[in-house]
């Protein structure tokens, strides 16, 4: 019977990590780094990647509501309106993530890799991620401004500004952001109002 046991606790998530696992982090992690900015102006920090690594919101993902939600609330939109072939959309994906990263607009988690669905200590393990999250932020990512998306992620708030950086946080009411849903025009345009105090939509700063 094969060992399927995994002494090695992986960096990204804190929990055991087979050779896949260390796989798909570091194929995440390249996958972001090529759309890095230089300078950044939004952080923007979710719980952590989906379940599947073909939907890395670098990739670009196969599932799309996330990715196709967050864009059209930025205003980026895909340059061909008649994309008929996966190579049509896969070139548009890869232009709107190029201006994402124009912008100056870059995607964090908390956890780097995916949270097992039967994970029942979770929120411990998030919670001894977080430090490390903030440490990159203050040494690492250094964003003018950092957004919070979806409520799981409003224990953040408290250590960022504990950290010194409440200023740099965008709220609503001292919640994380929400991401629009598809075709919700009334939460697209909160979201939207909540990012032009700082910077203008649809436009690098």
């Amino acid at each position: 019977m094969a060992n399927t046991s995994y002494p090695i606790l992986c960096d990204g998530c804190g929990y055991p990590a087979s050779p896949v696992h260390i796989a798909e982090r570091v194929a995440r992690l390249e996958l972001a780094t090529r759309f890095r900015p230089v300078h950044m102006n939004l952080l923007f920090v979710v719980l952590a990647p989906l379940q599947n690594p073909a939907d890395d919101f670098y990739g670009p993902p196969q599932s799309r509501d996330f990715f196709d939600s967050l864009m059209d609330a930025l205003e980026i939109a895909a340059p061909s309106a008649k994309a008929s072939t996966e190579a049509d959309r896969s070139m548009n994906d890869a232009a709107r993530l190029a201006e994402f990263q124009r912008r100056g607009f870059y995607m964090s988690y908390i956890s780097e890799c995916p949270i097992p669905d039967e994970s029942g200590n979770a929120s411990t393990a998030i919670a001894s991620l977080i430090p490390a999250l903030v440490r990159r932020i203050q040494f690492n990512y250094k964003p003018k401004h950092i957004v919070l998306l979806g409520s799981n992620v409003k224990p953040l708030i408290e250590t960022l500004e504990e950290s010194g950086m409440g200023p740099l946080l965008l709220l609503q009411n001292r919640q994380p952001l929400a991401v629009p849903s598809p075709g919700d025009l009334s939460a697209r345009t909160v979201f939207r109002a909540g990012l032009r105090t700082v910077v203008s939509i649809g436009a690098p700063a």
